[in-house]
């Protein structure tokens, strides 16, 4: 019977420092999980940069072909007879009565 209480008495008397320690070791393992193991893990976050990035640059180049196309819209807008007339002869290979078309290859 004393050895039982001996043994209570030990499991009881833990170290005060243990607390903490199991606490910092629990936190360790929950940094790994996230950080390596769950569903956000590093891997799927920087591919998720990567196609963010990718998506922005692409994004920019739209914008800065919009800007173009609607200045073109502009100038089209302002000078409508030499634009149908430009758009005529590239596209559709008007001429003039007195001229005539080369093709260069």
């Amino acid at each position: 019977m004393k050895r039982s209480l001996k043994a209570r008495k030990s499991f009881t008397g833990l170290s005060p420092n243990i607390l903490p320690v199991l606490l910092f070791v629990l936190g360790l393992f929950y940094t790994f999980y996230n950080v390596f193991l769950s569903h956000y893990n590093i891997g799927r976050v920087l591919k998720i940069q990567k196609a963010s990035h990718e998506l922005e640059k692409s994004l920019q180049e739209y914008r800065e072909e919009n800007e173009k196309l609607e200045q073109l819209l502009e100038l089209v807008k302002k000078h409508p007879e030499y634009y149908r007339e430009r758009f005529a002869r590239s596209y559709m290979q008007v001429q003039k009565e007195d001229e005539s078309i080369i093709l260069l290859k």
